[in-house]
């Protein structure tokens, strides 16, 4: 962490602990930054910095505007990134029916659902868990399952391979076609340029799988 006329600067290493984001994840943001608008770097004693404030308000915002790339429901995405709220509001966050499945995941988190920020103290005793809306928002850009991001088209039922039928195979099809020796990480800020709408680099690592597996439509 480096202060610096007002401004506080964090390192990838300070963005991890802060905020509890991986640093794999952090180095693709940043690798993708042509495509995110990822904030520039400021390289202090041959490290990159990033000014913290700067930085945090572009990252909730990501998630909004992935969220909203990654579904076809009607999840709410307005409001303060920062505000903590309950089942029922993270419910209408994530685009479900009611909060039946948010009881459902406090006892039995998906991959990726997040722990709560925060508790309100109910009469009874009882905890009510509370979260913040980005990090709602960021389950639901990257949330799998059909319907979502890195899951298959909705209605698709019956594949005989995943993500049969889907333009971002075909589109991973061709880059493997054009450059048989490339690796997922040289092909997918390509992909990623041509696609669109944005996915995530597991998303596209499971699409070029399936590429690869089934180079032809069948």
């Amino acid at each position: 962490m480096h202060r610096d006329h007002g401004r506080t600067l964090y390192s990838r290493a300070d963005l991890k602990k802060i905020h509890g984001i991986s640093e794999p994840t952090l180095q693709n943001l940043w690798t993708d930054r042509a495509n995110n608008g990822h904030p520039a770097a400021e390289t202090i004693d041959g490290v990159m910095h990033w000014d913290g404030a700067v930085w945090v308000v572009w990252h909730k915002e990501l998630q909004r505007q992935r969220a909203a790339a990654a579904t076809t429901n009607a999840p709410n995405l307005q409001g303060d990134p920062d505000e903590e709220v309950g089942p029922a509001e993270a419910a209408r966050v994530c685009g479900f029916a009611d909060s039946a499945t948010v009881s459902h995941y406090i006892k039995n988190p998906p991959e990726g659902w997040p722990d709560p920020d925060g508790h309100d103290l109910l009469p009874s005793g009882r905890q009510r868990p509370k979260w913040k809306r980005w990090r709602l928002w960021q389950y639901v850009a990257e949330r799998k399952g059909r319907g979502h991001a890195g899951g298959r088209p909705k209605g698709r039922r019956g594949l005989a391979y995943p993500y049969q039928g889907d333009e971002r195979l075909e589109l991973a099809r061709k880059a493997l076609a054009e450059n048989p020796r490339a690796t997922n990480a040289e092909l997918i800020p390509q992909l990623q340029a041509q696609a669109e709408k944005t996915y995530s680099r597991p998303t596209w690592n499971l699409i070029l799988k399936s590429a690869r597996e089934h180079p032809d439509e069948d």
